[in-house]
């Protein structure tokens, strides 16, 4: 008989279907008959499992999506590297720029507007770094010569 998706019950899909995405996770619960509803709204069960932490047992790679479920300690998880920097830039977006973080947002692209504007400044980078390695270089000889005159006046 189908049940609602309980923890128990979401962490046993996982474990048979170790490494999937949560889609493919329900649509397997779904066609054995171990669960009951849509895809749509079990998927919405599960991940809300998942963020209200109800899942000890599993864990999830948020690297690139969609995101892929694991029995925890199953499963070699990149985590993201440390951020090198606890800056916060605040900044007063264009029209335009409004537009594009919440396209980018609400198409779920990015899942918030700090990350929406990260991915930006990493694609503007991307597409200058021949120009930006420029810059670059010129700040490191200003810098360089900039210590050189204080030495010399010590």
């Amino acid at each position: 008989m189908a049940s609602p998706l309980t923890p128990k019950i979401a962490t046993s899909l996982v474990k048979d279907s170790n490494g999937s995405t949560a889609k493919e996770i329900i649509r397997d619960g779904l066609d054995r008959g171990i669960i009951r509803g849509t895809i749509a709204g079990q998927i919405g069960a599960l991940v809300k499992l998942y963020n209200g932490r109800r899942l000890p047992e599993v864990e999830r790679d948020e690297q690139k999506r969609p995101y892929r479920y694991y029995l925890r300690g199953s499963a070699v998880i990149q985590q993201p590297p440390p951020s090198t920097s606890e800056s916060i830039i605040t900044f007063r977006p264009t029209l335009e720029q409004e537009e594009i973080l919440t396209a980018l947002t609400e198409t779920k692209k990015c899942s918030n507007r700090s990350e929406a504007v990260q991915w930006l400044i990493s694609a503007g980078i991307t597409s200058k770094r021949a120009e930006i390695h420029r810059i670059v270089q010129t700040y490191k000889e200003i810098e360089r010569l900039r210590q050189q005159v204080q030495q010399t006046g010590s």
